[in-house]
């Protein structure tokens, strides 16, 4: 497992790499391609791989020993210069996911990650790999629960206990009376219903399983495994006010009074 430290020196290379790189043609598309155990990618900029292949392989761990699953199959970055030739490609291959800024498709063959050089591709690199751990693990997952976890892994390891940008704004929405409801987030069932707010509230359901009571941990966990082993699952949230009544007043407590660790940070923390 990369340290704090080697995380942060392997993401400064990358980021060296994308933004010190050249300019690209028009006509040269893929310059630089690389085929690791389970992650690979071709790319329209010169890439350091050792240190973003490091950090890929290093996710795929922390999801599956937080989840206690094992993820399988190869796993295909497709790294684009700019906005204007990442749309090209989506327009052709997955004109659906034209307005989506980064993009994960499950193929039969593999599984596929579109991003583009930004200043957050690292962000979104993060989030889509997550998809693709996930969904090469598991036959399927709620779009609340998908996109929570995505939202949690985004972040660089350090950050993910406690200094997630979700964080502090779910603060401030909890002065102006904002709850939760589960319930309502399993009822969006397509990209386009999800908003910016239930992207947060995710982020909150996973950070109170994975951080909050060990009963909640104890329904993530097991709801996986029923999803990974086939066996219908029914509503996550049934689970959760079954095994903790007070679910919802839990979540805003646990969103208000959490701390940021300091020192090493632990999955479990």
């Amino acid at each position: 497992m990369l340290s704090g430290m080697d995380r942060r020196i392997g993401l400064a290379l990358f980021l060296v790499a994308i933004f010190g790189a050249e300019p690209v043609r028009a006509d040269d598309a893929w310059i630089d391609s690389h085929r690791g155990r389970v992650f690979q990618y071709r790319s329209e900029f010169r890439v350091d791989s050792e240190p973003l292949i490091k950090q890929l392989d290093a996710l795929k761990r922390d999801v599956e020993s937080t989840l206690a699953i094992r993820s399988s199959g190869p796993i295909q970055l497709n790294l684009f210069r700019n906005r204007t030739t990442y749309m090209h490609h989506i327009g052709q291959r997955h004109p659906e996911g034209m307005q989506r800024r980064a993009l994960f498709v499950k193929g039969p063959d593999l599984s596929r990650v579109y991003v583009y050089r930004q200043l957050s591709i690292e962000t979104d690199i993060r989030h889509e790999s997550t998809h693709a751990v996930l969904h090469n693990a598991l036959p399927y997952l709620p779009l609340w629960l998908d996109e929570g976890l995505a939202e949690y892994f985004e972040v660089p390891a350090t950050q993910r206990a406690g200094k997630n940008p979700h964080h502090s704004r779910l603060k401030w929405s909890i002065r102006f009376g904002w709850s939760p409801s589960l319930q309502k987030l399993e009822q969006r069932d397509g990209l386009t219903d999800i908003k910016s707010a239930d992207y947060r509230e995710s982020w909150a359901w996973v950070h109170f399983m994975l951080h909050g009571p060990k009963a909640a941990k104890s329904v993530l966990v097991q709801y996986i495994k029923d999803i990974q082993s086939e066996n219908p699952p029914g509503r996550l949230s049934t689970r959760m006010h079954k095994a903790l009544p007070n679910a919802n007043a839990q979540l805003v407590h646990h969103i208000k009074t959490w701390k940021s660790p300091k020192g090493p940070i632990s999955k479990h923390q």
